[in-house]
């Protein structure tokens, strides 16, 4: 559980950046990080602990992401963990134009389909609901799609 706790404070500490620390061989982000994340980049969002979203990346990738990051000018903060001395040190510190504004800590956790164990007990009642969400955000989806596509057609004739 001090990962968790640690990435928190940093979160509290960094308001409004996206926090990235090493854990092994990945780069991990949590909470309203993760969903951000997961929304800019399509990450694949788990469960790091109950109703908190966990997204990483191999540690190799990090240049690669912090590129796309400064590019899309989210502001973000890296951190190496090093295992040995139990010390953080500053790695990457980017001050973008946008911010993390979004307060949730998980996408629709009450059934985290991607985790390798549930954290809530599966009710059919919460899993109508979850799929309700689900395809309302599709069909949200859809209709963006389609309104840009005859936006595009307008733009032609």
């Amino acid at each position: 559980m001090g990962f968790l706790k640690m990435m928190e404070l940093l979160q509290d500490k960094n308001k409004g950046k996206i926090v990235l620390v090493n854990a092994g061989s990945f780069y991990i982000a949590i909470g309203k990080d993760a969903v951000l994340l997961n929304k800019i980049l399509d990450f694949k969002v788990n469960c790091i602990s109950q109703e908190i979203c966990k997204v990483g990346f191999p540690i190799i990738s990090l240049e690669k992401y912090a590129d796309i990051l400064a590019n899309k000018n989210y502001s973000f903060i890296v951190y190496y963990f090093n295992n040995e001395k139990e010390e953080l040190e500053v790695l990457f510190n980017y001050e973008g134009k946008y911010k993390n504004n979004i307060q949730d800590k998980n996408i629709n956790c009450y059934i985290c389909k991607y985790s390798t164990k549930y954290y809530k007990k599966e009710d059919k009642y919460i899993k109508a609901v979850a799929k309700l969400y689900e395809n309302e955000e599709n069909k949200k989806e859809e209709k963006e799609k389609w309104y840009k596509i005859n936006q595009k057609k307008k733009k032609i004739n």
